[in-house]
């Protein structure tokens, strides 16, 4: 991922206006910094310090939510002298994953930077290379002796007053903007440094690392174009004043984010934030004085030294998720900024709507061409999709206009689609097909439904906070049937497509998301929420509620999830079969059949709780490659469902997705929760389980289990 990312960020710095200052005074301040800059002050020898750092891997879905997969946690002390030694000795560990035992060590090996003087500024990333003498991005320090050749400046304008140590330090900012000359091999930095006015030292760098290419190659250029690559790198550096003396790191961040929008709007990032600490200055003698980039020197203490360390100061996922990839909104490349002029996008807010495979419509092929308004109209964004299914010989689509202002989104949407009747569906659990082309598994049901409705979202302070959206239009559902029985492998047909009930109504429906970012299943820890309730009339009528609690905590070595959502449909004598819960199968009581379970109310719950011995916590290294540590553990995991038949109008609506060769209906009331409990070792951060379950609602045997997460 990460090389997808730095390959992708080609940018091209716009040229600057003939001078470097938009004034002279800017320019005597800033000659004033270099000075300062060029070496750390005489008296400052050496320093050491604690650091506490997280590096993570999440998904930034197309609304701003952010679903972390992995998070690694390192405490460590850190010693820098002016001879340009950097030395971080690893003394703390521990990871939370979902997914694959993999650690991002195989991307860094070091996370901080020492100063921020000197003519060359690391990225904050010291990445694993095979050439170890090039192991991160160096830019030109804005403020090195030949800054002219590589910035322009602008601002200088007194931004803040700070009260510390008994004086008043007034703070300015300054805008660093690329210039466009001859390539070179170094990164540029874009963005503000903020400066201590009267000691003209460097309190904060907020900005982004840009590959100082003026021609990208034509394969470079063709296949961002083909694939719609985006990639921007991110940092901000934070100095404290210590000692009243010395401006030095007390908070660093780095950044990667990349998009692909063949693949959709869901964007990747990288992710990297240290807090630093109990920094103590050394103004003894050191010999040597260098103001060039220096490799770090990173080792790790003894293994059962770091299985004794318990003094974190934060409980892992706390760091990560309480920065948001939106924070860098105003230095995003042009592809995502609302400002500029309009620009068309040939690719589509999800690969489903112009890619898909399933038993229904076989292979649907689309296009879903955007235009963003942007500064001609701020926030409005208008689209259409649209594609053919060559199994089903129908054409799908429709088109949609948005328009944001401030916190509220207004739109309207007009659509055809092939929609999923599955419930309690996953985030991010989208599959366009994959499964079913290549291994002929279709975990799906479908209804043909066009729908024409006006929607309004209203941000709550922010998208990590909640997302309320109301809704309002027409809508007609059609029954649909397979028409393939298999997709290129596999050993068994597809499942036949399950009753719906045709026909138009008239809808209105509202979500109210809280904490959105937490699920439960990805690792960001705390507590979310939602409630759905929806009401229909027409030739079809029903309500139907829906509401979900998700929660996942971390206490030291002991790990919490949860993941609850239950619902209730209301409606007339002729309930639409579509509108039913149905529960069974792999992500929704697995253990048990294909949707072996319907009703017109549900519930459904899955949780663990595990405890990892201080053993085996620091990570593995086989060869080339890391693993995250052993990091044994014991966990229990209890999942269950259940559904009830309430009324005759759901049995008849339950029959209606159809019988079995004897007549039978295909799905059947629980008659009771059904559940499954497991226990045993987890390993690797809880990502692979070993162990016992077993149903818990029957009789049964205890059977051995081995897979992916900590559930059993």
């Amino acid at each position: 991922m990460l090389s997808l990312l730095l390959w992708a960020q080609l940018s091209v710095a716009q040229p600057a206006a003939d001078s470097n200052y938009s004034t002279p005074a800017l320019r005597g301040l800033v000659e004033s910094v270099a000075r300062n800059n060029h070496r750390a002050p005489a008296e400052l020898r050496a320093y050491s310090s604690h650091i506490e750092t997280e590096v993570s891997m999440l998904i930034r879905d197309s609304l701003g939510r952010e679903h972390s997969a992995e998070v690694e946690q390192m405490a460590s002390t850190g010693h820098w002298d002016r001879g340009g030694a950097y030395d971080i000795h690893v003394i703390g560990y521990r990871s939370q994953s979902v997914g694959f035992p993999y650690s991002t060590l195989n991307i860094v090996r070091g996370w901080t930077v020492p100063s921020l003087y000197g003519e060359r500024l690391a990225l904050g990333a010291y990445f694993m290379r095979a050439r170890r003498s090039s192991d991160t991005l160096v830019s030109v320090h804005p403020f090195a002796p030949d800054r002219n050749a590589y910035y322009s400046f602008s601002g200088g304008d007194t931004i803040a007053t700070l009260n510390a140590g008994g004086r008043r330090i007034p703070i300015v900012r300054i805008h660093v903007e690329p210039r466009a000359l001859a390539p070179t091999n170094l990164y540029t930095f874009l963005g503000d440094i903020d400066v201590d006015a009267d000691a003209k030292q460097i309190v904060r760098m907020r900005g982004q690392i840009i590959p100082f290419q003026e021609h990208p190659s034509l394969g470079s250029r063709i296949a961002r174009a083909a694939l719609g690559v985006t990639a921007a790198a991110y940092i901000e550096f934070v100095n404290s004043e210590i000692g009243g003396k010395y401006w030095l790191p007390t908070f660093q961040r780095t950044e990667f984010q990349a998009s692909v929008a063949i693949f959709g709007q869901a964007r990747p990032v990288f992710r990297i934030v240290s807090n630093i600490g109990d920094i103590n200055v050394d103004e003894s003698g050191v010999s040597g004085d260098t103001t060039e980039h220096r490799r770090v020197s990173v080792t790790w203490a003894p293994g059962d030294s770091i299985d004794r360390y318990t003094a974190w100061t934060n409980e892992i996922g706390v760091q990560s998720s309480a920065v948001h990839s939106d924070d860098f909104a105003d230095l995003a490349p042009d592809a995502w900024k609302n400002t500029g002029p309009p620009r068309l996008e040939l690719f589509p807010t999800s690969t489903s709507r112009i890619l898909r495979f399933n038993r229904v419509e076989g292979l649907y092929l689309g296009v879903a061409p955007t235009v963003d308004f942007r500064s001609l109209a701020p926030g409005l964004q208008v689209g259409a999709f649209g594609g053919w299914a060559f199994s089903e010989k129908t054409a799908r689509g429709g088109g949609f206009v948005h328009y944001d202002r401030g916190d509220n989104r207004y739109g309207a949407r007009v659509e055809r689609e092939l929609a999923s009747t599955n419930d309690f569906v996953l985030p991010l659990s989208e599959d366009p097909g994959f499964g079913a082309l290549v291994g002929s598994i279709d975990n799906y049901d479908y209804v043909d439904r066009s729908t024409a409705l006006f929607s309004f979202t209203r941000t709550l302070g922010s998208v990590s906070t909640g997302l309320l959206t109301l809704q309002a239009g027409l809508g007609r559902d059609h029954p649909e049937v397979k028409r393939l029985n298999r997709g290129l492998f596999g050993s068994s047909d597809f499942l036949p497509n399950r009753g719906v009930l045709g026909g138009s109504y008239a809808t209105a429906l509202g979500d109210l998301e809280f904490h959105p970012n937490v699920t439960g299943d990805y690792v960001t820890p705390g507590i979310g929420g939602h409630l759905h309730h929806e009401v229909a009339t027409g030739d079809l009528n029903w309500q139907r509620t829906e509401v979900g609690v998700a929660a996942r905590q971390y206490l030291g070595p002991v790990s919490l999830a949860l993941h609850a959502d239950g619902g209730v449909v209301f409606g007339s004598s002729a309930l639409p079969p579509q509108q039913l819960f149905e529960l069974g199968g792999f992500e929704q009581l697995p253990g048990y059949s294909y949707k072996q379970f319907a009703g017109d109310r549900a519930a459904l719950f899955r949780g663990f709780a595990s405890y990892r011995f201080n053993v085996w916590k620091r990570p593995i290294r086989v060869g080339r490659f890391y693993l995250p540590g052993v990091a044994p553990g014991i966990a229990t995991s209890l999942q269950g469902g259940w559904t009830e038949i309430s009324s005759e109008a759901a049995r008849a609506a339950v029959l209606a997705l159809g019988r079995d060769a004897n007549g039978a209906a295909l799905s059947t009331a629980t008659d009771g929760i059904r559940a499954t409990a497991g226990g045993g070792l987890t390993f690797f951060g809880d990502v692979l389980h070993i162990g016992l379950a077993r149903p818990i609602d029957h009789p049964a045997p205890w059977k051995f289990v081995f897979g992916f997460g900590a559930q059993f």
